[in-house]
């Protein structure tokens, strides 16, 4: 097992390290109960992110830029769960489906090495999430060329017959206006 570093900056700027951040990734994921990861995987099975989930990813969605990429990742890993779940997406090996779940399950989880209420608390999330996203890059990446192959052109076509499906006077951005003509 690697340890792995990850400096973060406090309020001043300056960089410092956390004690915490030290642990390998495998002690921090095991923080996460087989309840928290079973309560998940059937959430998720039954095509739903649970509202704590939503919220939480919603609130890091608004803030900084590390915060931000973890609420991406972690949408990104919530649409290849669903899609193996559904069984449309079936580019992930079970093994690798359980790390994705586990390191959302810690995400999840408030309570972890670094409770998510301190001002740092979400350096051991980012953590998780681009170590996940590293030693899974190429899953990652499958299952976004698949999505763009697959789910893309389904809601292009859908959005397409609601366009013409909506008449032109209530279109989202195509105001009528009258049309005034200039006189030279």
């Amino acid at each position: 097992m690697r340890t792995c570093a990850l400096k973060t900056f406090g309020a001043a700027g300056y960089s410092r390290s956390h004690t915490s951040l030290g642990q390998t990734t495998r002690h921090r994921l095991d923080l996460v109960n087989p309840h928290e990861i079973d309560d998940l995987r059937h959430k998720l099975a039954r095509g739903q992110i649970p509202p704590d989930l939503e919220l939480k990813l919603k609130k890091l969605s608004q803030g900084p830029l590390a915060h931000r990429s973890i609420d991406q990742n972690c949408r990104t890993i919530i649409e290849l769960l669903l899609a193996g779940c559904h069984g449309v997406f079936n580019g992930a090996s079970a093994e690798e489906r359980e790390r994705l779940l586990r390191v959302l399950a810690y995400v999840r989880k408030d309570d972890d090495a670094i409770p998510d209420y301190r001002q740092d608390g979400f350096a051991d999330d980012l953590q998780e999430v681009q170590a996940v996203a590293r030693d899974l890059g190429s899953v990652l990446q499958n299952f976004k060329l698949w999505r763009l192959r697959h789910q893309v052109p389904i809601m292009w076509h859908a959005a397409q017959e609601l366009m013409r499906a909506t008449p032109t006077a209530v279109r989202p951005g195509k105001a009528t206006l009258p049309m005034i003509s200039a006189v030279g």
